[in-house]
């Protein structure tokens, strides 16, 4: 899209702003793909510079004898790096710049082979190391290459203030509406949606919103109700158990003339249904790329396609996906290259938050998950409007590097199975966050990004629990020994390797154990890692573990680590139950959840407990032998039999 003239007041720097520059943002210019950012510091593929980066930065073998690090770790996630770009896991870099200050010495090697969105590069780069970040998702080093690579938060402001100038006009052609007050035409900040429903008993169509809705005045009240009666012929239905038939448009939100700026709503009006209307007409225009192809099998992507959302581009409606593909050319076609990759990255930050899987909440707001739910009312958010919040999120974080780092990186897109590049012995310290087994199918969620930057995950060596490709917990296992062969290979005598792990199966966790011991590590200590504020899912899921824990690792020359022991399972119920019993009688107010978003009674932690149990269990080199549902039912017992137990003596647990 050209950058119209008329629109070059409104920018504040006029250097970028020239007018040959706004002429060069046109059609002819070749849209850029992931390959025209390709150096020695970054791959989409496999980066054939990694050896000699390697080669130049090693430091020369030192003793070694430092300890694990022995404090716990604590570190939240409301920070600018976490927000800027959003990644199914991410640990904060704090924390693995403590841990990295403690292992490493200033210029060390530090390797990540499940990089992820590159919190590891982050945090070797602030504490002056030099990171080497390997993943198989080309999704994620393409994030990981953006979040270590922050450029001037001014240049970069001024190009994504160019972009909302440059569409401004377009912005209230597809997203006006009147405010009901005064008439005047307005950005709507974003529609509601609710699918119609057909009772099971009179087959009638009702829609959702208008039958379920619950509303209070503290939206921590509100909710869609599960259970309710059909308009038509009053017999008691469950929302799970109905067949749909199409969303339809259900609410407005905007902001206009209202004195104290609270946000306005209204049901659709004429204006509002002619226009959607005119857009599904219109469609996309012609000029604009995206991507269409199909979902491809698997656990998650059964979920839309059962819906009828069989490709990428059903996931947005046609607005949002007008935008989109208006956006994406224009950041490809972005005249200054450094400024059209961070241009890139801001679109890809939207990821579910502007599609159908985007799932109305009262209170505002919306998240991305690691699954591609399709929700019975989802929030059609202002695409321009959410690309600008997100472009100010990065702008300061990019804002917290001053000044920018200088120190060198080198990124690959391959699998932690095979680190040939990387010679022997060569590493200063590992960290590194990997799969959970099949809590999450990486290349599945990675397929959305993937799809509009073009470059794919080869899931031959995905490590990870999918009966799709074909893998149980015994390809899991045999891949992550595989992975964590090579750690050991590459990592220098007496050094360590830090393992993020998180899981609520008791058979993963005997898989990472056997898989870490087959490969010559033994975990010699382990920390809980609490990031403060947990998601919305381990909030309101009974079946979610809540607390990461760090196990750490040493390579010792010649030896191989025997496998963990295993308990019989009598002693380690009973073992459980005292475990409980002691920490709930010594520091029970160490032990209570509070639930923010949703009216809930406060509860005994039993993630933190498990955590805990997990930590002891792994330090003693046993097996873990039960999942985190057994281990809340013997935690239930105990509180149950503690309060009959207390109960008139004016005590509880």
């Amino acid at each position: 899209m050209l950058l119209k003239k008329e629109t070059l007041h409104v920018i504040t720097q006029p250097r970028l702003f020239e007018i040959e520059h706004a002429r060069a943002l046109d059609l002819r210019v070749a849209p850029r793909t992931l390959r025209d950012f390709e150096s020695r510091a970054y791959s989409p593929g496999a980066n054939d510079a990694l050896a000699e980066f390697v080669r130049e930065h090693a430091l020369a073998p030192t003793t070694y004898t430092l300890r694990p690090l022995p404090e716990e770790l604590v570190a939240g996630k409301n920070t600018y790096v976490y927000d800027a770009h959003t990644y199914h896991t991410k640990v904060p870099p704090q924390a693995i710049a403590r841990l990295i200050e403690h292992y490493a010495a200033p210029g060390g090697l530090v390797l990540d082979p499940f990089c992820g969105s590159g919190m590891t590069g982050v945090a070797a780069l602030q504490t002056g190391r030099i990171p080497i970040l390997i993943d198989l998702s080309p999704a994620a080093t393409f994030i990981a290459f953006n979040f270590v690579t922050p450029m001037d938060a001014a240049r970069y402001r001024a190009a994504f203030e160019a972009v909302l100038a440059a569409t401004a006009d377009e912005a209230l052609t597809v997203y006006g509406t009147h405010c009901r007050t005064c008439g005047k035409l307005v950005p709507m900040n974003y529609m509601v949606w609710s699918y119609g429903l057909l009772c099971k008993h009179c087959h009638q169509e009702f829609v959702l919103w208008d039958v379920a809705r619950d509303e209070h005045a503290d939206v921590r009240k509100s909710k869609i109700k599960t259970e309710f009666a059909c308009p038509h012929c009053g017999k008691l239905l469950k929302k799970s158990h109905l067949h749909r038939t199409q969303p339809y448009p259900v609410q407005v939100g905007y902001h206009c003339c209202d004195s104290d700026r609270r946000e306005s709503t209204a049901t659709p009006d004429a204006h509002d249904l002619a226009l959607l209307k005119t857009l599904e007409v219109d469609g996309v225009p012609g000029e604009l790329w995206y991507p269409t192809n199909a979902f491809l099998p698997g656990l998650n992507t059964r979920q839309p396609v059962s819906h009828g959302l069989t490709s990428i581009d059903a996931l947005y409606t046609t607005r949002q996906l007008r935008v989109m593909a208006r956006l994406w050319d224009i950041a490809r076609r972005w005249p200054d290259a450094e400024e059209g990759v961070k241009l890139m990255y801001t679109v890809t930050s939207l990821y579910q938050r502007v599609t159908q899987l985007s799932e109305f909440r009262f209170w505002g707001g919306s998240s991305n998950t690691a699954n591609y739910n399709v929700p019975m009312i989802f929030n059609e958010q202002n695409v321009f409007q959410v690309f600008e919040r997100k472009a100010k999120t990065i702008q300061k974080y990019f804002a917290t590097w001053n000044p920018l780092p200088a120190g060198p990186f080198c990124i690959s897109t391959q699998s932690a199975t095979d680190l040939s590049a990387i010679p022997d012995g060569t590493i200063d310290y590992i960290f590194t966050d990997p799969p959970f087994g099949g809590n999450i199918n990486y290349s599945e969620m990675n397929y959305l990004w993937e799809s509009w930057l073009g470059v794919f995950t080869n899931v031959e060596k995905e490590a990870i629990i999918n009966r799709v490709q074909g893998k149980s917990l015994d390809e899991y296992r045999s891949l992550m020994t595989e992975a964590f062969g090579e750690m050991q290979r590459v990592l220098k005598p007496g050094r360590w390797l830090t393992v993020m792990f998180h899981n609520s199966s008791a058979k993963v966790w005997a898989a990472l154990q056997q898989a870490l011991a087959a490969s010559g590590f033994s975990i010699e200590t382990t920390q809980t890692l609490d990031k403060k504020h947990g998601t919305f899912k381990q909030f309101v899921s009974p079946n979610a573990v809540g607390y990461d824990l760090l196990l750490h690792c040493q390579k010792e020359a010649h030896t191989t680590s025997a496998a963990p022991a295993l308990r019989n399972n009598g002693a380690t119920k009973a073992a459980i139950r005292a475990f409980v019993k002691n920490a709930l009688t010594q520091t029970p107010e160490d032990f209570v959840v509070h639930y923010l978003h949703v009216e809930r009674e406060d509860e005994v932690d039993s993630r933190k407990l498990y955590a805990l149990w997990l930590k002891a269990r792994l330090e003693a080199e046993e097996m873990i032998d039960v999942s985190y549902e057994e281990f809340r039912k013997i935690l239930v017992d105990v509180v149950r039999s503690e309060i009959a137990n207390q109960r008139g003596q004016g005590r509880m647990i």
